[in-house]
């Protein structure tokens, strides 16, 4: 999923909306810092806001899946829960930072084990305490629209 072609207004409205409001990507986060270690402030989240891009095709993630792209430049995460939705996440770990990546049903945090569910971007497994970011998701045909 790597095109960034940006849809026109009128595209992005009239395509089938499925916002991340309700139910979000559920990305992997930073696991729990070893005794003694020194915590790592939790990464603010910059809310989504910026146009829409075309990171790929549903027909490239089966029902149940997650996966990656990008839009404008930030990475994304994505879930297919059904045959008509996909949710869509900010790709930034809300521990640290860093950026998680599909798994399964789930997105991990590669930098200190943090998992979150696909299905709504709750956390699993900490240290992250906060959800993954939701992002505006448009099923456009059969183009995945986020607006980032």
């Amino acid at each position: 999923m790597n095109a960034e072609k940006p849809l026109p207004r009128r595209s992005l409205l009239l395509g089938t909306a499925v916002t991340a409001a309700g139910g979000t990507l559920a990305v992997s986060a930073c696991s729990v810092s070893p005794p003694g270690s020194i915590a790592t402030p939790e990464a603010p989240i910059s809310p989504p806001s910026g146009r829409p891009f075309r990171i790929g095709k549903l027909s490239e993630i089966n029902v149940g899946d997650t996966a990656a792209g990008k839009a404008n430049g930030r990475t994304v995460v994505v879930s297919r829960p059904d045959d008509r939705s996909v949710l869509a996440y900010d790709a930034t770990c809300t521990h640290a930072g860093c950026t998680v990546a599909p798994a399964g049903t789930t997105f991990e945090c590669p930098c200190h084990g943090s998992t979150f569910k696909g299905s709504d971007g709750s956390v699993i497994t900490g240290p992250a305490r906060r959800p993954l970011t939701p992002l505006t998701v448009v099923i456009d045909g059969d183009w995945i629209t986020v607006v980032a």
